[in-house]
C-alpha cells in the first residue's frame, strides 16, 4: 500500500519526523511516497529502501499523511481533496484538533494505520461562491473548516445581510461572520461563542463575531441549506477567508453563497476517546502549551 507523506519543514526541522515516518512505514511493508522535489529538499530520504517520489495525483494512495499543525493539514486537504483517498495527520503544532497521531505514539499508530484497524469519519465540506452586483461569478472555493467574512484593514463595523434558504434572517453589524462545518465548530466558531458539533454531523453553523447588536445569535442550518451573505455599500471592504486562505477582494453589493460541497472528506480515526472529552482535553492542553512556551 502507498502512503503519501507531506511534511511542513518549518515545523519538522530537518524533516526528522518525515524520515522516521517513512522508515516505520517501510519496515511495516508499506510504500512511503513523497512529492516530487522532496529528494532534493531532504537527501536523507533517498537512503530509505523502497521510498518513492511521485505526483500524488498520479499515484494510487491509501492515505495522505500530513506532518505539522492544523494549518498544514488544511493546506494538504486543499491540495489533494479531489483524490479518492483518506487523510490523517501527525501533530507537530500546538495541540492539533485535526491531527490524530502524536510523536509519543508514532510507531504504534502507524502500525495500526497500516493494519487497517481504524474507523473513518466522513466530514462535510463547504463550497463558497462570490458573485458581483450583476450576478456574475467572481470566484469559488472549497473548505473543510470554515468561511470567515471579517472586517478589513480599518476597524469599521461591517454590515452583512444574512439569508438562509432565501429568507433574510438579520442585517448583521459587527466584526463579521463565521460559516463553519462540524469540523470547524471547534475552531474560530467556538472562539466566537458557537456550538461544538460532532465531526460526522452535516449541519452548517453561522456564528457572529463581536456582534454590535443585542441578540448576536448563532444559527445552525440543515445540510441542505443555502447560506447567503450580501454586502451593502462599503467604505472598507471586509476580508473573506476559506480555511484561512486568501481568496478574492470583496466589493460593494457582492454576495457570498455557501452550501455543502458534493463530496465528503474521509479522515482516519485511530483513537476511541470520547469526542467531547477529547476536545476539552485539547483546549486545556492548548492553554498549557502557550503558557509554558
Amino acid at each position: 500500500m502507498n502512503y503519501g507523506i507531506c511534511s511542513n519543514g518549518s515545523r519538522d526541522t530537518g524533516y526528522v519526523t518525515a524520515i522516521k515516518t517513512a522508515k516505520i512505514l517501510a519496515d511495516l511493508g508499506a510504500t512511503p511516497v513523497f512529492e516530487p522535489g522532496m529528494d532534493e529538499e531532504c537527501p536523507k530520504l533517498k537512503e530509505i529502501p523502497g521510498i518513492v517520489f511521485a505526483d500524488f495525483t498520479k499515484t494510487d494512495l491509501k492515505a495522505v499523511i500530513s506532518i505539522g499543525g492544523d494549518g498544514t493539514f488544511l493546506s494538504k486537504v486543499a491540495k489533494y481533496r479531489e483524490l479518492d483517498t483518506e487523510f490523517i495527520g501527525i501533530n507537530l503544532g500546538s495541540i492539533g484538533f485535526l491531527n490524530e497521531i502524536t510523536l509519543d505514539d508514532l510507531e504504534k499508530d502507524l502500525s495500526q494505520l497500516v493494519s487497517g484497524s481504524y474507523d473513518t469519519i466522513d466530514r462535510t465540506q463547504l463550497q463558497c461562491e462570490v458573485f458581483n452586483k450583476d450576478g456574475e461569478l467572481k470566484g469559488s472555493s472549497v473548505c473543510l473548516n470554515d468561511v470567515i467574512i471579517v472586517r478589513g484593514a480599518k476597524p469599521h463595523i461591517t454590515t452583512l445581510v444574512l439569508s438562509i434558504d432565501g429568507q433574510i434572517i438579520e442585517r448583521f453589524r459587527g466584526d463579521g461572520l463565521v460559516v463553519s462545518t462540524a469540523t470547524g465548530s471547534s475552531a474560530y466558531s467556538l472562539s466566537a461563542g458557537g456550538p461544538i458539533l460532532m465531526p460526522n454531523m452535516k449541519d452548517i453553523i453561522v456564528t457572529p463575531i463581536c456582534s454590535h447588536t443585542l441578540n448576536g445569535y448563532t444559527y445552525v442550518a440543515t445540510p441542505e441549506s443555502e447560506i447567503k451573505i450580501s454586502l451593502e455599500e462599503i467604505e472598507t471592504a471586509p476580508l473573506i477567508c476559506p480555511d484561512g486562505r486568501d481568496f478574492i477582494d470583496l466589493e460593494s453589493y457582492d454576495s457570498i453563497v455557501i452550501r455543502r460541497y458534493g463530496k465528503v472528506l474521509k479522515t482516519i480515526c485511530l483513537k476511541k476517546d470520547s469526542f467531547f472529552s477529547n476536545v476539552r482535553k485539547k483546549i486545556v492542553q492548548r492553554g498549557y502549551f502557550y503558557e509554558n512556551r
